[in-house]
Parts: C-alpha cells; sequence; structure tokens
C-alpha cells in the first residue's frame, strides 16, 4: 500500500477513535440544580456587610436575564455585579455600599440560576443576612393585578416604604421590594415590625422611583401595619399613567372637504368659536376622533377644556360622491332590531317615502326611520323578518347630504337577517351599585366593543342585550365617579387612584336560550359625589 494511502487510512481512524458522542436515550433532565452549602457563603449571617456572596451548586450552571431576575431587598445604592463561574453563582458588591445599620437583606434570584444543559431554573432562591444582630422573619404577600383588565401583572415590582410621605415612591430608595410572579402574586420576606406605604410599580428603568412619565403605578391608600408572621396585602390595582390631553393630529387630507382631529383623551369640555352664525357639522368617532364639515367655507376655531385652541378652515368639496349609505355592521343582521345605516358623507335630509324594504314580492313596514344628529348615519327600525334576505331601496331623491346633493340613481342594499332561534335572548342582573353614583357597562368580544350603557340612580340594574350570537363575551362595569362617560387612570400626583373597574367572564352562552346573569362589582365603599 502506497505511504500516502497509509497516511489517509491512519487518519480517519485516529479521528474515529477521537470523537466523543454524547449517551443515547434516557429520561430528560429536569431537576434544577442544588446548593451546595457546605461550600457556599453561609445563609442567614448576623453583623454582616459582604463584599462577595459566592453559592456553588451540584453542577455547572448558567445566568439568564439576571439584571432584571436578581432584587436585593432592600435596594442598595450601586446593584451588584452577578455572575457564573463553572457551578457558582458569584455577587460582588460595591466595597463602598453604605449598608443600613440593624437590616435584614434579602437576595432574590428569580429564574436567573439555570442547569446548563436543559436551562431548569432553582427558583425559590433567596439568600439571606443581617448587618444586625437579628434575622428579620415576618413575611407579607398579595396581588397586583392590571387596574382596567382585572388580569395579573407579572414581573412588575411592589415596594414598601416606612416614610408615610408620598413624595417618598419618587425621591428615595424602598424599604422593601419584591418582583410579581406569573401570576402577579408576590412575598415580600424578612421584614420588621412596623407601619408601610404599599406601592406597585412597573418602571422603564431599574432605580425603584416612580420618575418617569409613562411608568405604571398603584397604590393603597394610607399606611399598612404589618406586625405578623404572615400579613395578606390588600390587592393592588396597577395603572397606566394618567394622559394629559392633548391634540394628537390634524389630517384634511384623508377625506376631501373635511377636517379630523385626534385627542390623547376625551375632552371634557368643547365649544365653537366663529363670528359667523353657521356652525360645521361635528362627527365624534369614538371618544378621541372628530370630524368636521360645511356645506360652506367656514373659518372658525374649537376651543377645548377652555385651555386648547383648534384654528380651522373649512372648504366644501363638491367632488365627494353623491349620498350613500352601507350597513353599519356586515353579515347576518339580529332579527327585530333596528337596521343602522352609515353615511361617508353627513345627511342632511331624508325622504322617508322613498325609502323601502322587500322581501321577495312583498313590501315590509317600517315603524320609524332616524337621522342622527350629526347625519353619519341611518336607522331603520320596526322591520319583523327574520331567516331571510332583505332588499332596501334608497329611491333617486331619498338622501339628501349637507351639500344639498341628492342621490340620482337608485341605490339597493341587500341584508341578510338571521332568525331568533340563533341568537341568545340575554339579561344582565347588575347588583349592590352605589345608587349616587354612575356606571358604565362595556360589552367586549376580544378587543372588540359591542355596546356601551350608562346608569345611575338606583343599586340594582337590569339590563337586555339583544341580538348577540352565541359564544364568549366579557362584560366591564366601571364607576364612572367624574361622569366623563369613560375609565380614567391613576394620577398619582394628584392622589387620583384608577377608577374602579370590575371584569365578568360571560360564557356558555347558547342558542335559543334565554340566560339570566347576575353580575355583583366587589367595590370597596367609595365617598359620595
Amino acid at each position: 500500500m502506497p505511504l500516502t494511502l497509509r497516511l489517509i487510512v491512519l487518519f480517519i481512524f485516529l479521528s474515529s477513535c477521537a470523537r466523543v458522542l454524547p449517551p443515547e436515550g434516557g429520561e430528560k433532565d429536569t431537576t434544577p440544580p442544588v446548593i451546595q452549602k457546605a461550600l457556599s457563603t453561609p445563609d442567614r449571617q448576623t453583623m454582616f456587610r459582604p463584599e462577595t456572596v459566592r453559592l456553588v451548586f451540584d453542577e455547572w450552571i448558567q445566568l439568564k436575564d439576571a439584571l432584571k431576575e436578581v432584587v436585593i431587598s432592600p435596594p442598595v445604592k450601586k446593584n451588584p455585579v452577578v455572575t457564573a463561574e463553572g457551578k457558582a453563582v458569584v455577587v460582588t458588591f460595591d466595597p463602598e455600599e453604605p449598608w443600613k445599620d440593624s437590616t435584614t437583606y434579602t437576595l432574590y434570584f428569580g429564574k436567573a440560576i439555570q442547569d446548563r444543559n436543559e436551562g431548569n431554573p432553582a427558583e425559590s432562591l433567596r439568600f439571606v443576612f443581617s448587618t444586625g444582630p437579628v434575622v428579620d422573619s415576618l413575611t407579607a404577600r398579595g396581588q397586583l393585578i392590571h387596574a382596567k383588565t382585572g388580569e395579573p401583572v407579572p414581573d412588575a415590582l411592589v415596594i414598601l416604604h416606612r416614610s408615610p410621605h408620598d413624595s417618598a415612591i419618587t425621591l428615595q430608595l424602598p424599604d422593601y421590594v419584591a418582583r410579581t410572579d406569573k401570576q402577579g402574586q408576590y412575598r415580600l420576606d424578612n421584614l420588621r415590625s412596623g407601619t408601610y406605604r404599599l406601592f406597585g410599580l412597573a418602571e422603564k428603568t431599574t432605580n425603584y422611583l416612580y420618575d418617569l412619565p409613562n411608568e405604571w403605578i398603584g397604590w393603597q391608600p394610607g399606611v399598612l401595619q404589618i406586625d405578623s408572621p404572615s400579613t395578606l396585602l390588600p390587592t393592588l390595582r396597577l395603572s397606566p399613567p394618567s394622559r394629559s390631553f392633548r391634540i394628537l393630529s390634524s389630517d384634511s387630507t384623508t377625506i376631501r372637504g373635511s377636517l379630523a382631529l385626534s385627542f390623547s383623551k376625551p375632552p371634557n369640555t368643547y365649544r365653537l368659536l366663529a363670528e359667523e352664525e353657521k356652525a360645521p357639522v361635528l362627527q365624534w368617532l369614538g371618544d378621541t376622533i372628530l370630524r368636521l364639515w360645511s356645506a360652506e367655507e367656514l373659518a372658525g376655531s374649537l376651543l377645548f377644556n377652555e385651555t386648547d385652541t383648534v384654528q380651522f378652515h373649512l372648504f366644501p368639496d363638491t367632488l365627494t360622491p353623491l349620498p350613500i349609505v352601507r350597513q353599519a355592521r356586515q353579515g347576518k343582521l339580529p332579527p327585530g332590531q333596528p337596521i343602522r345605516m352609515v353615511a361617508p358623507v353627513p345627511l342632511f335630509e331624508t325622504d322617508t317615502s322613498r325609502i323601502q324594504v322587500w322581501r321577495d314580492s312583498i313590501r315590509l313596514p317600517l315603524t320609524s326611520i332616524h337621522r342622527s344628529s350629526s347625519g353619519d348615519s341611518l336607522t331603520l327600525a320596526g322591520i319583523k323578518a327574520e331567516h331571510t334576505t332583505l332588499r332596501i331601496f334608497f329611491l333617486p331623491g331619498a338622501l339628501t347630504d349637507l351639500y344639498g346633493r341628492s342621490n340620482l340613481d337608485t341605490l339597493l342594499i341587500p341584508a341578510s337577517m338571521g332568525s331568533q332561534s340563533e341568537l341568545v335572548q340575554l339579561r344582565l342582573l347588575i347588583d349592590s351599585l352605589p345608587p349616587d353614583q354612575q356606571v358604565i357597562l362595556e360589552l367586549m368580544n376580544g378587543s372588540a366593543l359591542l355596546g356601551k350603557w350608562v346608569h345611575s340612580g338606583t343599586k340594582r340594574w337590569e339590563l337586555s342585550v339583544p341580538g348577540l350570537a352565541p359564544g364568549t363575551y366579557q362584560a366591564f362595569l366601571t364607576l364612572d365617579q367624574n361622569r366623563n362617560g369613560f375609565w380614567d387612570p391613576a394620577d398619582y400626583y394628584r392622589d387620583d387612584p384608577a377608577e374602579l373597574r370590575s371584569g365578568f367572564p360571560l360564557s356558555g352562552l347558547r342558542a335559543n336560550w334565554e340566560m339570566e346573569i347576575p353580575l355583583i362589582p366587589q367595590w370597596p365603599s367609595v365617598p359620595p359625589n
């Protein structure tokens, strides 16, 4: 065999012998790393002011999201450096850290420490030490929820301040801090007996201060007493920041002949300032979008909240299409309910004698035809038909827009009517309401708002929800204390907590069933208006 060939064979043989293959088969490792106490810095030491803490585990470990997961309570002036060294985690503190006297510190590691192979986290791992002669042992726990949806808030901070002053959360480090889990639950350990202020905080930085305008906050009014081994704290409601009123945009190009204004929040008040006697047509498209139209050239201004002014100059657009309407709701329409049409250009007049509804060769009577005050919609009521297709005719001259133009051709709009047997006959029984307060009920299908109702004056409210298809929905009750018609978030600087809001899942709704569902909000007592 030639020498070159012998060398190639020898190289292949040695390479195959040198390869180390992982063993095949066997169960997946689900065991998290276990701390080796004999090799680690002793836990629960007293009179201890560490420069480093070293924790050794029974297997090779890795760190994940240590900046977020590792929390020390009370917080220190400078965050410690956390590193992984083989089977050990090393926490290095600033050598000039001004440790508080006679204070118990707790290092929470969250899910930061994981085994290297499978990523199993060593959850619930804590390291405790005291700078004084004793280790404090009281515990407090609770839950943090979203103030608007009621859902648990994970990965947010819960803070205790000994200071009773409102400025504590904005100016000084907390006395104790913990982070919520996936269920919004938290536990504050190794507390000292005393009175505290309780806060929830979702901050953009990690300085434990409420000091940025886009941070979320929740707080418990007054002070809390913690003096038992285990204290259950009140549920905290975390709120997005209160928005100040701002005009976000002004658009006169998307729909010619009109001006659309959008706002950061609904205005409390608005009024027209114009020298001309004529006024524009104002259409509210939701709570935060306003559209202006005018039949003639018109200049003027709108004043919002007595502080913000918008100048406008409207020019009628003769190129817009002649008046048309379309159905506001797609798909099958609920029988017995009014049919709502929307108009892209405001309607000024309707000739009801030129509006007809037919089923096959039979003309159906209408009890009423109502045009909205802003001309953006038309409602046809009293149609008695189900499980069929209707033809709605708008004969020439039936519709006249704000420019004085009428439809020249017949508009035909088909409408598919459902059957009562396909719908749920739902009645909501809302009880235990404060009679001197205004309450808002919103019916949601996911993020879609299906209906909104307002009630005041009685403790009990019975509401029939017509034309509801089977499915899963949510009802939200808002205690509208300022009576502005929508839910308001918290404003900490004005000491205004988020308005109370309760959510109720509506499930198991079946077709052709009559269902009564009680809704009882669990609201604390509120002061009268």
